[in-house]
């Protein structure tokens, strides 16, 4: 039985006219999920790079752990540049995402009207579930 596989991505680096290609994806596993690094069609046989993880990761970026073993395989003279182009670029991209999301936020807090900015100031909001029994 094949092992469904999701959340597919793919990343590429270019080292002297050549494409270095990974194929990430995430599966399942009996306590938790794992992430493949797969390196596509170059020159070096290199088995695939997996890590396992039990609950949600504290990445940068999703398969940044996997990409960072996988590129440890590549041949020592080209790694930097690779991952240069693969880690450090896509990192940059996502604290950029991040970086406007906050700036979006902020601009509408600073919208709001003073009674509403002190509303959310001085109001904190509790939630209470209640727990129902059988």
């Amino acid at each position: 039985m094949a092992t469904k596989q999701y959340d597919i991505q793919y990343f590429t680096a270019k080292v002297n006219g050549e494409e270095i290609k990974f194929r990430c994806y995430t599966t399942d596993t009996r306590s938790g999920f794992c992430h493949t690094a797969h390196l596509m069609g170059w020159k070096y046989d290199i088995t695939d790079s997996k890590i396992s993880y039990y609950n949600r990761t504290w990445e940068r970026f999703e398969y940044e752990s996997v990409l960072k073993r996988a590129i440890e395989k590549l041949p020592t003279d080209i790694r930097q540049s690779v991952y240069d182009q693969i880690i450090d670029h896509k990192a940059a991209e996502e604290e950029k995402k991040a970086e406007d999301d906050f700036n979006a936020f902020k601009s509408l807090h600073e919208s709001l009207s003073p009674e509403n900015k002190e509303r959310l100031s001085t109001n904190r909001v509790q939630i209470n579930a209640a727990r129902t029994t059988k």
